[in-house]
């Protein structure tokens, strides 16, 4: 057999790793609150209110309530606190993260002939909608071990499968078994050979396998270590206009670049006397890439010189994602085992929907000195989908969404006063809860603030949010899951050039 460096995988499997989780299906379908600073400040309200670049990614019709051409460009420093409980274990990690959020240009052009179509524009803005670099750690003691996710994995496969041949090394079987039988079995591949599983009858045709570990005195301890990279880029192009000056209308189509690395190392000890290993390390890494695209509509119309209304729609994003996988274990037993394949996993490209919101705004300008702005959006959690109606597994995960899933409301109220060239900022967020079977609901509050300078503005944003979320160690066996609260510290800068 030739030495393979990749596999290709011709069925989606589950793992610990893979991308097609409810969890993964949330990481790509919930968006952050990410903008100008100014558009942070006051909690992304800006629905009704436009003329920024943030406002632009909310309802398109944004654009054209910009009075001259504009640039923008905003950076920001991440504070992620991580604190998570694993069988009432606690453990608190925190990382640091400095990201270039937006970048974007509108470009007014105002009609000087007799026209109810006063004013038209053209904007490209770039927003980074979610960002996924993180890291966290899970640890605690647990009467489950690992042996477990390796027992499932390897149950029916024969044993033949497993063992190495003449001239065969890791790296040869570990991809013959991904191309002939898939992802489980690889797993049963490296029970087998670190020495965590053991079969039951010592023939090739054998296809039962035992647990050659068991815990010691308080169970296993048990180390879970995810490192996170990535996030997804938008970039949008716009067109506005404003009819009989009352009434904003605007389309954006949206290219998504979504990439995601996911590094996870899970360690485990404390076996009794008589286990056959004194400890394992088992690493899974994730590389998820691909390309959607997405369209809104937008409206914003002057009741008078006072209240705005915003209505906007935002379609499913059109999501076309490749994953690879790569893993290795070692254990510790009279000798040190160390089973690293070098083999890249690659899965079939598959569609994946996220669902539609619908968004509407109330803002009361009063002059010169300020405002007040609430939007509401709706997001039905349960509408995202997997497009490969003839995939038996995703039809499967579709079940799943539909079942465990829910709609949500998001609410935002902003503010902002001025004086002179000065403005203060505040600006709250609430978002309910997008499973049905745990809260995580998210809340977020703001505050910020801004310099005019005349041909330029400034702008700064202090975020603080904080979500609980839950983690499942492995897909199957050992799937104890531990709480993830992560409380997030933006500080955003906006620089303004207009023309």
């Amino acid at each position: 057999m030739n030495h393979l460096y990749r596999a290709i995988v011709l069925l989606f499997f589950t793992t610990s790793v893979s991308g097609q989780t409810l969890e993964d299906v949330l990481r790509y379908s919930t968006t952050n609150q990410n903008g100008t600073a100014r558009y942070n400040a006051m909690g992304g309200a800006f629905g009704a209110l436009g003329g920024d670049f943030g406002a632009i990614a909310n309802n398109p019709a944004a654009s054209s309530v910009f009075e001259i051409t504009e640039f923008g460009i905003t950076a920001s420093s991440i504070k992620n606190i991580n604190n998570t409980d694993y069988l009432n274990t606690n453990y608190v990690t925190d990382n640091r993260d400095l990201d270039f959020d937006q970048m974007g240009f509108v470009l007014v052009l105002k009609n000087t002939d007799d026209s109810p179509w006063s004013k038209i524009s053209f904007a490209f803005n770039f927003q980074k909608t979610a960002n996924f670099n993180n890291n966290f750690e899970a640890e605690g003691y647990n009467t489950s071990g690992i042996d477990e996710y390796f027992l499932n994995n390897a149950q029916g496969f024969a044993l033949e499968n497993f063992q190495l041949i003449d001239d065969e090394n890791d790296s040869d079987l570990y991809g013959f078994l991904a191309s002939e039988f898939g992802y489980s079995a690889q797993q049963g591949f490296l029970g087998y050979q670190s020495y965590v599983i053991e079969a039951d009858e010592d023939t090739p045709i054998n296809t039962s396998y035992y647990s050659n570990v068991a815990p010691g005195a308080g169970g296993f301890f048990h180390e879970y270590v995810t490192n996170r990279t990535g996030g997804i880029k938008k970039y949008t192009f716009n067109a506005g206009a404003v009819l009989n000056n009352k009434h904003h209308f605007g389309l954006n189509i949206n290219s998504h670049n979504l990439e995601y690395r996911e590094s996870t190392n899970f360690y485990e000890s404390n076996y009794s006397d008589d286990s056959n290993i004194s400890a394992l390390r088992f690493n899974n890494e994730l590389y998820t890439f691909g390309k959607g695209v997405s369209f809104q509509l937008g409206v914003i119309s002057k009741l008078n010189n006072n209240i705005r209304l915003g209505l906007s729609y935002e379609s499913p994003t059109y999501f076309s994602l490749l994953e690879e996988t790569r893993q290795f274990i070692v254990t510790n037993t009279e000798r040190n085992i160390t089973i690293e394949p070098n083999v890249i996993n690659e899965y079939p490209a598959y569609r994946f929907n996220t669902p539609s919101k619908y968004n509407g705004s109330i803002a009361y300008v009063y002059g010169k000195k300020g405002l007040l702005s609430l939007d509401y959006t709706q997001v039905n959690y349960d509408k995202s989908k997997f497009n490969e109606p003839n995939d038996t597994y995703l039809n499967n995960q579709n079940s799943l969404i539909t079942s465990n899933l829910d709609s949500s409301g998001i609410l935002k109220i902003g503010g902002e006063y001025r004086f002179g060239n000065y403005s203060i900022r505040g600006g709250f967020i609430e978002e309910g809860a997008s499973l049905k079977t745990f809260d995580n609901s998210r809340t977020s509050k703001s505050i910020g603030a801004g310099i005019n300078f005349g041909g330029s503005t400034l702008d700064l944003s202090i975020v603080s949010s904080e979500r609980i979320n839950q983690q499942q160690l492995f897909s199957t066996g050992l799937i104890d899951k531990f709480d993830l609260k992560k409380e997030v510290l933006t500080i955003g800068l906006t620089y303004s050039l207009k023309f």
